[in-house]
């Protein structure tokens, strides 16, 4: 530059006043199932996650962190809304054969982000409603490739086929309008049979699980390369680990302790390829990355997957600590001390208004709003969360279940499964108590000492704040 130059660029400075900070970038990165302690920043010894833990090392590890739902798509809805599932409009799991979805009405963090124009784009599992208008691209994301649900079911009739799909195992379209047919008459028959879409299409019918968590990786890399120069929201809710489980060949078998722990591995590779793409974009000090699970564990008595909710109890539909209490590490270099650890009740709900303060977007004041801005407790400027209390409703319904409040938890019922029988109990006593628990979860993580009649007031207390929520809701 001559010198000239540089009294042109120095008077436009000086017109311009101030540089204006880079936006911040944003990246959810969503597992499916994986239990609490499925890290090795978690205690985990049987799953290797170098690159997961490296990141808890430079950003803060969220030690009671919550899901607002023990199953999939509430808890998706809540994540992206900021809002209780029940608020959202999406109480419970979503199927091929369902006409419901996240409703229109609702406002995702994409579209908040859109209106500061960011590009915005999901690659995984979207499980919010597979009918046209419940679909990504009218949900605020500009790209979505990836399955509409769980990937242990198959094609719903709604789906719109492109007009020249990759059909393998020797399907034809024949076999594909068949199945569509045959998921209508009998469901449970068909199942893992999924499709991959693009956009509002499917382009790839019946897809191959294992190459899905290299793909969407594949797929997140070229998403961050291609908006390097402009702000971008990524959601990258991976398919796994949850059943039936996939991995490539390159992690088959690498764990040495099953393929659940191989899929985390093959996740934990994908988060590295993603922080790779991000420091040679030169965004990691504009980038701000959270990592954690849908819900808990699917249930090892079941499915002996190997998975693991650590010192916790329950899985999957509980809401039970191991049902709703979830991994969650965050980074962001430019704004988060490295090494921070909080055990602070914080939640998923906690996203939206979160990102919303860190991109400068006001929130939308038509609505309630469930979540909290938790930016002073990532940034270490408090040590007490906004968040004094966490709701559970039970999976798949809107009823209440339970409250924690401070270290205290009270739940109606918290487990869906029948108990098994005492030694002392007779065969022909129930198998199922519906007594109520009180826990005390700072000297009882396990939920195992149950003190509802040492405590009645305290039950009281909580059923009340219970009731009080509830009805903001109906």
């Amino acid at each position: 530059m001559n010198l000239k130059q540089l009294m042109i660029a120095a008077v436009l400075l000086l017109i311009a006043g101030p540089l204006q900070a880079a936006p911040m970038n944003v990246i959810i990165i969503l597992t499916d199932d994986q239990g609490y302690e499925d890290l090795g920043c978690f205690g985990s010894t049987r799953i290797k996650t170098p690159n997961i833990d490296q990141m808890a090392a430079e950003g803060i590890k969220l030690t009671s962190f919550y899901t607002a739902a023990s199953v999939c798509s509430p808890s998706r809805a809540a994540l992206l809304t900021g809002r209780m599932p029940k608020r959202a409009g999406v109480p419970a799991v979503l199927f091929p054969y369902s006409q419901t979805g996240l409703p229109e009405d609702e406002i995702t963090i994409a579209e908040l982000l859109k209106t500061k124009d960011y590009a915005t784009g999901i690659v995984g599992k979207w499980h919010l409603g597979h009918l046209p208008k419940y679909l990504p691209i009218n949900q605020g994301f500009d790209s979505y490739f990836g399955l509409p649900y769980s990937n242990d079911m198959s094609i719903a009739k709604e789906l719109a086929i492109a007009s020249e799909p990759k059909l393998h195992r020797g399907w034809t379209m024949d076999q594909l309008n068949a199945d569509v047919v045959q998921y209508q008459h009998d469901y449970k028959s068909m199942k893992n049979v999924m499709p991959l879409m693009r956009g509002q299409e499917v382009i790839e019918y019946p897809v191959d699980q294992s190459q899905l968590t290299k793909r969407y990786t594949e797929e997140a890399v070229q998403f961050i390369h291609q908006n390097r120069d402009h702000p971008f929201f990524l959601y990258l809710p991976h398919s796994m680990p949850h059943n039936p489980i996939h991995v490539s060949e390159a992690f088959d078998g690498v764990s040495g302790s099953g393929r659940y722990c191989d899929s985390i591995e093959e996740i934990d590779w994908s988060v590295g390829e993603i922080r790779k793409a991000v420091s040679k974009a030169g965004l990691d000090q504009h980038t701000f990355i959270v990592y954690c699970s849908d819900n808990g564990p699917a249930n090892r008595r079941k499915s002996l997957r190997g998975s693991s909710a650590g010192p916790l109890r329950g899985f999957k539909f509980d809401t039970f600590e191991g049902g709703q209490r979830v991994p969650a590490v965050l980074w962001a270099p430019s704004v988060i001390p490295p090494g921070s650890v909080s055990n602070e009740i914080l939640s998923t709900l906690d996203l939206l208004p979160t990102i919303a303060h860190y991109v400068d977007v006001a929130m939308p004041r038509d609505r309630v709003f469930d979540g909290y801005d938790i930016s002073d407790v990532l940034e270490g400027k408090s040590k007490k969360s906004p968040r004094h209390e966490m709701y559970f409703y039970k999976a798949n319904s809107e009823m209440i279940d339970g409250i924690r409040a401070g270290d205290w938890k009270y739940l109606k019922e918290g487990d869906r499964r029948p108990l098994k029988p005492t030694a002392d109990q007779s065969a022909n006593q129930p198998t199922r108590t519906k007594e109520p628990m009180l826990f005390h979860l700072n000297q009882d993580l396990g939920e195992r000492t149950n003190l509802h009649r040492k405590y009645p007031e305290k039950v009281e207390e909580l059923k009340r704040k219970m009731k009080a929520f509830d009805a903001t809701i109906q």
